[in-house]
């Protein structure tokens, strides 16, 4: 029987010189919205946190709580990827700290930027070795490549992401949002060529807004820079019967803002998102639910922070278009599995 599953991650880094105030709350408002609104039972929503809304930091043997560190959140994202049928609903949000890798001494510049979400422990050493513990967005693709034809995921990353979030093919830019375009990624060569405003943040005191970046970007050390270069891009592509959506906070020189809205610490883009799925009565399309995130964030930019520069990014598969489908709907889980089927037989008629 379809099941519907989900993981929500919010990381304070709390104590750490990159300390947010949001993100924990804005994982614990989606675990109330998924088990009251959405139709998902508590037990099948698996939270991640470093600290509760008391002040306190999470212990690791909580029972209702994990701590997001990297190998928590690479054993969650495999408990949400696995025992998987057609028809499943899966949701996979992430709140905290983005950070992009460039290489230190680029030998392409035209080579894929790698990005990443941050855990808790991301300044920890992984395997005494590489000096950073990041879920990149090679492993977030990895996980969701696993996933059959016939289900949907969702994907909300409300941190700070130059490129393409996910490796989909098309996007909405709500910048313009009359336009679709492809969602190629980001190059290093490009992303040296950005500049980045601090005045968004600086210039928003009023609401405690920081920005969702960490303030220093890790380093690669030479070795794996070396390494690298002999690579083969690993990540296989994700199944074209997949129905997929991504929402990212923001691309290229934008920032993803933590402030206090309507006096709660909170990510302005997981703001937008539970105002506009409210205000739809929680049963809307994917489109839909971007044009009140954007209508909604254009309000706060007018209202209350004129200095915001994020547009949100919609991303999806070239067979299920944002207006097909129902958000965390079962029925939807279909449609692109359906429409695959379609185009493959188009192509097998003779011309």
């Amino acid at each position: 029987m379809p099941a519907k599953k989900a993981l929500c991650i919010g990381v304070n880094y709390a104590g750490s010189d990159a300390e947010l105030r949001g993100p924990v709350n804005d994982a614990l408002r989606w675990v109330d919205t998924l088990t009251s609104s959405c139709g998902f039972a508590r037990n099948s929503v698996v939270a991640m946190i470093d600290e509760y809304p008391s002040g306190e930091l999470v212990e690791d043997d909580d029972s209702n709580y994990s701590r997001p560190t990297q190998e928590n959140i690479m054993e969650g994202l495999d408990w949400l990827v696995s025992d998987v049928v057609e028809g499943d609903v899966l949701l996979f949000t992430f709140s905290g700290h983005g950070v992009h890798v460039p290489h230190s001494l680029t030998v392409d510049s035209d080579e894929r930027l790698e990005e990443a979400l941050c855990p808790v422990d991301w300044d920890s050493y992984e395997w005494g070795v590489v000096p950073y513990r990041l879920i990149t967005d090679e492993i977030l693709h990895k996980y969701f490549a696993r996933l059959p034809s016939g289900t949907l995921l969702t994907v909300a990353i409300d941190a700070c992401v130059a490129g393409a979030a996910l490796r989909i093919p098309l996007r909405i830019n709500f910048e313009w949002p009359d336009r679709e375009i492809d969602n190629d990624p980001l190059t290093q060569g490009e992303y040296q060529d950005l500049a980045f405003d601090c005045d968004t943040w600086l210039r928003s005191a009023h609401v405690n807004a920081l920005p969702r970046r960490l303030p220093a970007e890790p380093s690669k050390p030479l070795w794996l820079r070396l390494a690298n270069l002999f690579a083969k891009e690993a990540a296989p592509p994700l199944e074209e019967g997949l129905s997929v959506f991504c929402f990212s906070a923001c691309c290229g020189a934008q920032t993803a803002l933590d402030a206090s809205l309507e006096g709660v610490a909170q990510g302005c883009m997981s703001y937008c998102l539970q105002q506009a799925f409210e205000l739809l009565n929680f049963r809307c399309t994917y489109l839909e639910l971007a044009e009140a995130m954007d209508h909604i964030a254009r309000n706060l930019r007018k209202e209350v922070m004129p200095y915001m520069d994020q547009f949100f990014q919609l991303s999806y598969g070239k067979n299920a278009g944002p207006d097909e489908c129902l958000v965390l709907d079962l029925q939807s889980a279909h449609v692109a599995k359906d429409k695959a089927k379609r185009r493959r037989g188009q192509r097998r008629r003779p011309a």
